[in-house]
């Protein structure tokens, strides 16, 4: 389904430009939409389908909503928009996926506006439907158009990208994305604010990330100063945080080492921060690289912190004082 919604502020003169070239025949034939994620690509993306199959849009390329057209975007059964994405319980996007996308873009369309081929998450296809794809953009049929969109561009062969016509679709006036965030997050501190200026729509997931992080850092606390016992420390954290532990902790660690500069700690202590350090990159490298076991992931870390943090207080108080 759609996002029936109009673009976001700070990608309006984008979209009344694309959509222009709809109503001028001008569109190309394979749009790629590239930036970061949370800058509302996708959300462009669907006001671009939008447009071009309102009957009665306007002359800024905005939908009437009442239209036949419109009607059918808003029941998801418009026959001439093709979207493809990942098949039910896959998180690429298979060759066999892009043969049957490809296939319904020759069809004969059914409409004036002709065929649209919509990839809200292009990055997402593995090496073979890439392929599959590139004889198509070598090959498009005469009456289709394709928009592509990736947060990763990177990750996309280059024989793709250069058969398609890029857009960097990233927020060029901060000025009114502060504005968006004024009114859709009133009560963002304002640290985060300016960190989300070019990525307005992670707004929301940081506020999430901000109070996940402040639960994570008490916990270190209490079992950095051996008042919780680090096993049932990872047990009590909640699934949806325990990605975020090993980046706040290795926030915790830097913070920690930064504490130590010109202060002389002893080797042991030395030690015991190195297998901390290590034990959280580790962690870090499993996370980005594989389906890491997260809560024991949490454990062995919690342990490695709650050792340097006992050793510390060893050399810091010999005589046994906290």
């Amino acid at each position: 389904m759609l996002d029936r919604r109009p673009p976001l502020p700070w990608q309006e003169e984008r979209f009344a430009r694309l959509s222009a070239r709809f109503a001028n025949a001008t569109f190309p034939t394979a749009l790629l939409l590239v930036g970061p994620e949370g800058v509302g690509k996708r959300q462009l993306g669907d006001a671009l389908v939008g447009s071009a199959y309102c009957l009665q849009r306007g002359p800024d390329g905005s939908v009437c909503g009442d239209c036949h057209g419109c009607h059918q975007l808003a029941a998801g059964s418009h026959p001439d928009l093709v979207i493809c994405k990942p098949a039910e319980g896959k998180q690429s996007i298979t060759v066999d996926v892009i043969r049957e996308f490809s296939r319904k873009l020759y069809l004969t369309p059914q409409t004036s506006a002709g065929r649209i081929g919509y990839m809200p998450h292009a990055d997402l296809m593995n090496v073979n439907a890439a392929n599959a794809l590139l004889k198509t953009l070598e090959e498009p049929p005469a009456s289709a158009h394709l928009i592509l969109i990736a947060d990763r561009p990177a990750h996309l062969p280059a024989t793709i990208r250069s058969r398609c016509e890029q857009v960097r679709a990233v927020v060029q006036s901060t000025e009114q994305s502060r504005q968006w965030l004024d009114q859709e997050f009133a009560d963002l501190p304002e640290s985060l604010r300016e960190t989300l200026v070019t990525q307005p729509l992670l707004a929301a997931t940081a506020q999430g990330f901000a109070q996940q992080d402040t639960a994570i850092r008490k916990q270190l606390e209490s079992v950095w100063a051996q008042q919780r016992d680090p096993v049932l420390a990872a047990a009590d954290i909640d699934d949806e945080a325990l990605s975020r532990l090993s980046r706040v902790m290795h926030a915790c660690i830097l913070d920690r080492l930064r504490g130590q500069v010109g202060a002389v700690a002893s080797a042991s202590s030395r030690a015991a921060m190195q297998r901390l350090t290590d034990a959280n990159a580790a962690a870090l490298h499993l996370i980005e690289t594989s389906q890491a076991n997260l809560r024991l992931l949490a454990e062995t870390q919690l342990i490695e912190w709650a050792r340097a943090g006992r050793q510390i207080m060893r050399d810091e108080h010999p005589d046994g004082e906290r």
